[in-house]
Order: C-alpha cells, then sequence, then structure tokens
C-alpha cells in the first residue's frame, strides 16, 4: 500500500536536505515538499534523521560458518550497524577456481537477509586479460588486487589489457599485504592511470560505509547506497537528538539507527534486530562504472 514517510532530515553523500518520500511498492516514487495532494497513510519522521541503508564490503565469507556463527556475524557487523548491502568478495588464486569459488560462496549467502554483490580478490600473477574476460561473463563488478608493495606492477601487459578493460571497465582495488608506503600507494596510481585501467586510489575498509564515488565506480549505484526517486526503499533513522547540531554529522563509530529497512522490511528497531533468512538477494552488475565520470 503507497505510503509517505513525512517531514524527513535526508542526509545523503554530505548534504542535508528537508523533504517527504512518497512510496509504493517499496519502491521510491517522489521525493520533494509537494505531498499535501496525497491521502495516504503518513509517516513522521521529523524527529530524525534518514541516511540511505549502507553498503559494506567484507572478505570473511568465503570461510565456513555454522548458522548460528553466519547469524552472530550478521548481526553484529551488519545489521545492527545500518547495513542493508554487502560487497562480499570471493577469494580466488587461479582463474580456472573462479566458477567454483563463486558457487562455494553463493551456496554460504543462501541465508543471508540482505541482498549482496559478489567481488573478486586475486594475486597480481592472475591478473591477465583472460580473467578479466571471465569476470566480465561472470558480471564481477570489482577486483582487489593482492599487493605488497615491491611489486614491478608496471611490467605487466597493460597494452595487451586496455582494450579488455575498455569493452568492460572492472575497477581495480589494490589489497595491501602489508601496510604500504606512500610511495608504493603513488606507485599504484601512477601506472593504473597512465595504463588507462579503471582503478581505485586506495583500498577500501571493511564494515564501514563505502562512500557513493566508490558506489558509482564499482557499479553498485544506482541500485543501492542512495535514496532517489525509483530506488529501493532502503534507509536507516537516527535520533537527532544524538547527532550534531544542524549539520546532523552522523559518526558511525559512535552513532546507532534506531530504526533500519531494506527493501520495505525493518531489519532494526531499538536495540531488537530482526534476522530474515533468505531475504537477502544476490544483485547483479552489468556495466561497472556507468555512473561515474572517470576513474581517477
Amino acid at each position: 500500500m503507497p505510503h509517505i514517510i513525512d517531514d524527513a532530515t535526508v542526509v545523503r553523500n554530505g548534504t542535508t536536505r528537508r523533504c517527504s518520500i512518497v512510496v509504493d511498492k517499496n519502491r521510491v516514487d517522489y521525493i520533494g515538499e509537494q505531498t499535501a495532494v496525497y491521502r495516504w497513510m503518513r509517516m513522521p519522521v521529523s524527529e530524525f534523521v534518514m541516511t540511505p541503508g549502507y553498503v559494506m564490503l567484507d572478505f570473511s565469507f568465503g570461510n565456513p560458518r555454522s548458522f548460528s556463527e553466519f547469524k552472530s556475524y550478521m548481526q553484529q557487523h551488519f545489521l545492527a550497524k545500518g547495513c542493508t548491502t554487502l560487497l562480499v568478495v570471493c577469494n580466488v588464486r587461479y582463474e580456472k577456481q573462479l566458477p567454483d569459488a563463486l558457487q562455494h560462496l553463493r551456496l554460504h549467502l543462501l541465508n543471508s537477509p540482505i541482498d549482496y554483490f559478489i567481488g573478486v580478490k586475486i594475486p597480481l600473477r592472475t591478473l591477465t586479460p583472460s580473467f578479466v574476460r571471465a569476470c566480465k561473463r561472470l558480471h564481477i563488478p570489482v577486483l582487489f588486487v593482492e599487493l605488497n608493495g615491491d611489486e614491478r606492477i608496471e611490467k605487466l601487459a597493460w597494452g595487451w589489457m586496455y582494450d579488455t578493460f575498455a569493452s568492460y571497465p572492472l575497477p581495480l582495488v589494490p589489497y595491501w599485504l602489508t601496510p604500504p608506503t606512500k610511495q608504493a600507494e603513488q606507485h599504484w596510481q601512477h601506472v593504473l592511470a597512465h595504463a588507462r585501467i579503471p582503478f581505485l586510489p586506495f583500498a577500501l575498509k571493511e564494515r564501514v560505509p563505502l562512500a557513493l564515488d566508490v558506489l558509482k565506480k564499482i557499479g553498485i549505484y544506482p541500485q543501492k547506497g542512495d535514496i532517489r526517486i525509483g530506488g529501493e526503499l532502503d534507509y536507516n533513522l537516527y535520533a537527532k537528538s544524538n547527532l550534531v547540531a544542524e549539520m546532523f554529522a552522523v559518526d558511525y563509530d559512535k552513532h546507532v539507527p534506531v530504526i533500519t529497512v531494506h527493501n520495505g522490511k525493518v531489519m532494526k528497531a531499538g536495540n531488537e534486530l530482526f534476522f530474515h533468512p533468505g531475504f537477502g538477494r544476490e544483485r547483479i552488475v552489468r556495466a561497472p562504472g556507468m555512473f561515474t565520470a572517470n576513474f581517477t
């Protein structure tokens, strides 16, 4: 049934907007101030600050967990923090392992209460045009590349790989096995920018909200990570009294949402978490980077 989230203070991508949101079939149908003509049920949220449901990264789901361990891990690290979508990562050493590794990970995520995208982590030696083409066939949206910091990455055959990346702009993300020096980070950025390969400059942190710019480069946006017309109903509500006045800054380490909704279903209300096994589903990225201006 259509309803209106009334008088919302929406914080997204560093900006704040006061508006009302018309929801129909768990999708955002309208965002604006002109909702007086609607006669549907209203949910006043003026005492709260609304943020999009968060997308968070995790590398650990390739490790087997019992159902109770899986549930506890999801609740503690994601549901309690307002995460409504995961970017989970499949660890692959060789190209021939990729299909079986993906299938194993999917089986482990059958009970996921929230949606998920699947990325892949590989050693640098596995990065070849053939592997990138395999990722394209399997709709992998992002590749994490293991680095020590002393690799001669400029020696890779980037010229051979350019055409493959041009047809499928799969972003490469550094995964540092040891803390990188500034020189190592700059070298990564310089080599890939010069080779015109899509990449992210820095490593991504686990279990914190991924920035909208990152979501655009991976291709997760516009499916997830934003409150927008046509988007799914994923959001968090924070008590205004707990946030910094006027700017309503959310500190993800200190503040916890009062309410979390994923695709129209309540996942958190106060101190209570609702675990819905299998409610989440795998999401597919057809074209990484479609909504980003560049990868530099």
